[in-house]
Formats: C-alpha cells, structure tokens, sequence
C-alpha cells in the first residue's frame, strides 16, 4: 500500500494567501526527477551547552552595540549562535519529538533524500543513527520517507571511509540508502578512496562555491546569478542547486551587522535586496532560484538548506569586528524549517509549492459518487471508502534538553490519528476517522475537531480558510453542534448534528444543506484535530496534539 499516494489530497494556503499547486496546475509527477536537501547535524553534537541559547536576533534587539564588540558578554563566550528561533526550539537531534516533525514535513513536501552535512571532517554517526530510527519507523508503516546520502569535503577520504565503515559495511538501512545510477550516493573526492568504496558509491566531487566548475559535481549553492546547471555523465544537465540566499563576499554577517551590498539575502530579486516592509516573508531570492532551475529542468534539484540555524562568530577586521560566515540574522541565513515568529511557515509552504511546480504532483483523490452511510450500521460500511492516511506518532511525548540548558517538554498528544475517510449520498456528508489507540472522550477540550472549507468561498468569513468547525462545543456521546466561522477564531450559527464513536472509530454526520451544499459536483478541505492547545493558531497544528494531515494542510475532496 503507497500511503503517500494520499499526499495528492494536500492542499494549503499560506498565510500571503499562496495556494498549493494541485497537479491540475503542476502536472503530473515525474519519477525521473529529483530533491535532495541539505541537512544539519551539529545541533547538540557537543555535547550539552549551559551557554545561552545565544540568538542574535534577540542579542542585536537588546544590545546592537555588540556588533561593534567581539568580546561583548551578549556573546554568550562563545556559544553556537542561532540567527532565530526555530518553532521546535533550539533543540538537539536527539529530541526524538522534533525528528518526528522533520520527517513528517519533508515527506509531505516530496523531498527524495537527505544530504547530510559533513564538510568539515565530523560524521555525527550517534545523530544520524538517531534519524536513521525516526526514518525507519515511518518507512515501516507505509511511507516512502527521504532517503540519506552525505556531502563531503575537509579530508574527503577519511571521512567517506569512516562513514563507509560505520553505516554502508554494515549494511545497515539499506532501503534508505539513497541511490544514483544503481549505487548508493556520495559527494567526495573519488581519488582518496579506496577502490572497494570506488566499486560501492556513485560519486560526485564536491564543488564550492568560489572554486572553478568542476566536471561530475555537485554543488550545494553557486555564487553565479543565475545559477548554472552541472551535467552528468551523459552531458544533461543533471544537478542545478537552489538556495534560499547566498553570500558571495563569504559573509553573511557583512551584510547583516554592517550594510554589505553584495550579498543576497532571502528578499534578494531583480538584482538588488528588497527592503521594502515585510519583503523577506515571501522569499524572493529562493523563487527566482527555483524558476531557473525549473527552466534548466536538471535530474536532481540540490536546495540548502533545512536546519542549520547556528553558525561560529569569528573576529574579523577594526571596521568589522565580528564575522559570521554562513548565517547571520532572518534575512541573511538561508533555512526553510518553520521558526518561531518572523516568516513562520511561509518558505516551508513555499518549498513544498516549487517542488510539485518542478517534479509534479501526485494525482488528486477521484471525484466520488454517492454512497449511504448509516451511523446505526456501525463502521462496516466505511471499509472500501478511500482512505487518507495520516503519518503517526505525532501523539507522542516530549522531554528532551536542547541549547542553554533548555528542558522541552509536550504532553498534549492524546488520540493519535490512523487514517479519515469522506464519503456523501444526496442528502449528507460523512466524515470518519480512526486512530491508532481507542478513542479518549473529553468534551470540554478540543476534542476529536473537525475543520471543513468549501471550495469557491473565498472571501466567506473564516478562520484560514475554514468556513465550519465541529466538536467545537460537544452536547453528549451522540450529538454534537457544526458551527459556521464569524470570521477569526469564532464560531455561531449552531446546527445540532449525530456522531457515532466505538472504539478507535468515529463517524460524524452533517446535512449538506448546512453546509450550504447543493446538488450537483462540490469540492471540499477537511481537517482533523485533538487537543491542539488553546492558542487557535495554525502553530498548535505544528505543536499540540495530533492532527489529520499535519501541520497547515488539509485534505481534499470532491463529490457529484
């Protein structure tokens, strides 16, 4: 069963009103066509860090003269400097909770394989072990989750020996092996291994930015605007990387701290930094980098980066004190992960939108036919309605340290969702669903919520896009109110409803003409949710609870 064949349902919309690309706009989905990310494992390698967390956006809020200062205490004394705060926290990649999330998201936005950062001689093999587990247990319930390959460079040789040695020797994962021309992937430098690692990977150099191109290589960002494609061994264009900003005078700091013009930020297009109000939310330098490398079409998409967040500060020159290479503050850096405040979710939502617009999009659900549910029969009838699937084990736990000392702790996952289900006849729609444990009753906090938006109603009061919400005020153990939105996070015209709930089953009955349905074809987005917190925002879709589909999406339907 290819549970990812229910991400063809996903649909979203950003919080700048952006849609996500349906394959009716992308097209159908190319197997012959590939994304790998870059991926960050130093987060807690370290070991543990009492310092800080030191993050220069809240450092540079609270003392800007410390740019002027290396040895400012603001500093935190040299502790890994975050340019901002990630949703998750400054966490460490052994919160097993925050892997959980990561792999959820890249899954859902169709990326193919991991590259893990080694560039520096380190191989972070107890990091990647733990990611190899998270990726494992998804791979395991059905998913087809990014696969792994590592980017070398610093003493290439040693470093793709001991990473031979520990993982690929052993055999281990072998189905996450990421794989190129029928062998598994490696950047490095081919001639410093032996001819038993030569015979095994499929290499590609690596190349940096400010080195002469290289033939058979693979870049994780190029200087060059725009950028250029790399061509494989049949002279195809083969490898084009995208970035979300690049720093060609080697500094992002310089830019950040003290006004350097020619590095590109995220709101970097038209040949110059947009400093226009609330430019850096829509990501203009990764667009421009994702139109061209659409136009040149390569096999393989290289896009940096995920999760680096930190960077080292380095004492620069008198009239530029403190250097920060690869990050620096929200507009010089160069994530897509979700962070707390500043863009939120915008460049997630905006990688997912380009990878469909270059790989495609799987099919959406078929338009279904009419079908009677009876909540009396029980959930016989719901077994060959087309299911959605929802990644699991978002219910689990948290309690992990991350930076400074930071203890995380989640406690709000209670029913944990399987899969949901749509189906109507010509009267009423059903919605179900069933989790992976029994369901836990509690009517008094946000319990078992249904969110509903119909197609067409754009500008109908709503709370993202959702017109109607259900179980927001549950009457007893069978009836329950839909409420229509009043615009916001608020909730009125109440329609009393039935439910039937047994075991790890739910199903909910809702007339169409509440909904302001009537006959003929009709298109819908639904989404499920527990105990999500009170904040009412799309954060506690990322945060709280569980959720059916994860974080900012919704599933589709369309009935006749």
């Amino acid at each position: 069963m290819d549970k990812n064949a229910s991400f063809g349902a996903l649909c979203a919309t950003d919080a700048l009103g952006r849609k996500l690309p349906t394959q009716a706009q992308a097209g159908a989905l190319r197997q012959d066509r590939v994304v790998g990310m870059f991926y960050f494992l130093t987060h807690g390698a370290y070991g543990p860090d009492a310092r800080g967390p030191a993050d220069v956006t809240k450092i540079l809020k609270e003392h800007p003269e410390a740019i002027w200062d290396f040895d400012h205490p603001a500093w935190c004394d040299g502790a890994p400097l975050y340019w901002g705060e990630p949703l998750f926290g400054y966490y460490y990649l052994d919160d097993k909770w925050v892997l959980r999330r990561h792999i959820k998201l890249l899954t859902m936005a169709g990326v193919d394989f991991l590259v893990f950062d080694t560039t520096n001689r380190k191989t972070f093999f107890p990091q990647v072990r733990g990611i190899l587990e998270v990726l494992e247990e998804y791979r395991r319930e059905g998913f087809r989750v990014p696969q792994i390959a590592y980017y070398t460079n610093t003493k290439s040789g040693e470093t793709v020996n001991e990473i031979y040695e520990d993982l690929y020797k052993p055999g281990l994962y072998p189905e996450l092996w990421f794989r190129w021309e029928g062998k598994p992937f490696i950047i490095g430098a081919k001639e410093e291994c032996t001819p038993e690692q030569q015979e095994f990977f499929t290499f590609r150099a690596p190349q940096w930015p400010t080195e002469h191109k290289k033939p058979l290589a693979c870049p994780w960002i190029d200087f060059e605007r725009p950028q250029r494609a790399w061509t494989g061994p049949d002279g195809e264009n083969e490898i084009v990387p995208v970035s979300v900003a690049q720093h060609p005078n080697i500094s992002f700091g310089d830019a950040a701290f003290y006004g350097e013009p020619s590095t590109r930020g995220r709101n970097f297009h038209g040949c110059a930094n947009d400093k226009t109000p609330e430019a850096i939310l829509y990501g203009y330098n990764m667009a421009e980098q994702w139109e061209r490398a659409i136009a040149l079409d390569p096999k393989m998409v290289f896009f940096t980066g995920w999760n680096e967040w930190t960077a080292g500060k380095i004492r620069g020159d008198a009239d530029r004190p403190v250097l920060m290479v690869d990050q620096a503050n929200c507009e010089y850096s160069r994530d897509v992960e979700p962070m707390r405040g500043g863009f939120f979710d915008n460049y997630y939502m905006e990688l997912c939108d380009y990878i469909r617009r270059y790989k495609g999009a799987p099919p959406l659900p078929a338009v279904q036919g009419a079908r009677a549910i009876s909540l009396e029969a029980g959930f016989a009838a719901w077994e060959d309605v087309p299911a959605y699937w929802s990644m699991p084990f978002g219910a689990l736990p948290r309690d992990a340290m991350g930076a400074g000392n930071t203890r995380y702790t989640e406690n709000t996952g209670r029913n944990e969702f399987d899969c949901v289900k749509v189906a109507h006849d010509e009267n009423n729609l059903y919605f179900y669903a069933r989790t992976r444990e029994d369901i836990e009753f509690n009517m008094f906090t946000k319990w078992m919520n249904l969110y509903i938006g119909i197609e067409g109603r754009e500008y109908a009061p709503s709370w993202h896009g959702y017109h109607y919400l259900v179980n927001n005020i549950v009457l007893d153990g069978c009836a329950t109110f839909l409420q229509r939105s009043l615009g916001g996070y608020r909730w009125g015209d109440n329609t009393r409803v039935r439910y039937h709930r047994e075991g790890r089953e739910m199903a909910i009955e809702l007339p169409k003409a509440a909904l302001g349905l009537g006959a003929g074809e009709f298109g819908l987005y639904f989404k499920w949710a527990d105990h999500t917190g009170r904040n009412e925002t799309i954060e506690d879709f990322y945060e709280h609870g569980d959720c059916a589909p994860y974080g900012r999406f919704a599933f589709l339907y369309r009935g006749q």
